[in-house]
């Protein structure tokens, strides 16, 4: 999803670019992106900088370290983080900036990988009312639907409840599927009253299009998924919210992942029941 972020914001105006795999990168060099070699020297030379990666752990390591942003960050920088973290590492890694004199947004975004390739996303910003003002333009650039949520680590919270919600529907209509197809259904009568009635979801159809192209591969992998699944009962634990859904849902998503499908698409949660040798179709 970077990839094509960072591809919009080069429609407008000259990027800079690192990844941590210079091949990811070939495509926006070739359309005139600049490459630098570490984060500490694209951030010697940027006063925006904006930062999409995996979890906490690929966070410290882009943004710490003799080599990170922090070594060569420049006091008027604001630094835009598009990933999908915890509130407390976001405060936490703000708080380390803004000691450096620079600014912290959280913006995580959704929309998936159409989204970010048409810049359609929906972004939900945690910022100071300055920082967002600075930032919105540039978000405008990638996606429909800015929102100003609320202080630092409000974008990475509202993120997370609305993963959260994305995932039991996913489980639902999994579980739905196959218990329709154990009942010797045919899938064509189970996907038009299920995509035509009070069952339809966003993700009842993705579930659908993979059930029958028999396709898996990943979109946003079951190992991400349940990342923001684990980060979304964290915080509800934290937060003394009982989430009771999310906690009786999560043990069984992160069964799936151990099973093996950690790479593969989260759709292949309804394969749960292949395993289990239940009727598959």
């Amino acid at each position: 999803m970077g990839q094509k972020m960072a591809g919009n914001l080069l429609k407008h105006q000259p990027i800079n670019i690192y990844n941590r795999t210079k091949e990811k990168g070939a495509e926006l060099i070739d359309q005139g992106a600049r490459w630098y070699n570490t984060p500490k020297e694209l951030a010697q030379a940027s006063t925006l900088i904006l930062i999409m990666v995996t979890d906490d752990s690929a966070l410290s390591n882009v943004v710490l370290g003799d080599e990170g942003v922090l070594a060569g960050l420049r006091s008027d920088t604001l630094i835009i983080d598009h990933s999908t973290l915890s509130p407390k590492g976001t405060r936490e890694m703000a708080h380390l900036v803004k000691s450096k004199g620079a600014r912290w947004a959280d913006a995580p975004v959704t929309g998936g990988d159409i989204g970010a390739e048409h810049g359609t996303l929906t972004i939900m910003v945690g910022a100071g009312k300055q920082d967002f003002e600075r930032a919105e333009p540039y978000l405008r650039q990638m996606g429909q639907r800015i929102l100003h949520v609320g202080e630092t680590g409000q974008g990475q919270a509202l993120k997370l409840v609305s993963n959260m919600v994305s995932a039991l529907n996913l489980m639902a209509a999994a579980e739905g599927l196959q218990f329709a197809l154990n009942q010797s259904l045919s899938l064509e009568d189970i996907e038009t009253v299920m995509s035509f009635g009070s069952a339809q979801s966003y993700e009842l159809t993705k579930m659908l299009e993979r059930l029958k192209e028999n396709d898996y591969r990943p979109g946003f992998s079951v190992a991400n998924r349940l990342k923001d699944f684990r980060l979304a009962i964290e915080l509800a634990e934290q937060a003394g919210f009982s989430a009771d859904l999310g906690h009786n849902a999560f043990p069984f998503y992160q069964e799936h992942a151990e099973r093996g499908y950690g790479a593969e698409d989260e759709a292949s949660y309804i394969k749960r029941w292949h395993d289990q040798g239940g009727r598959s179709s």
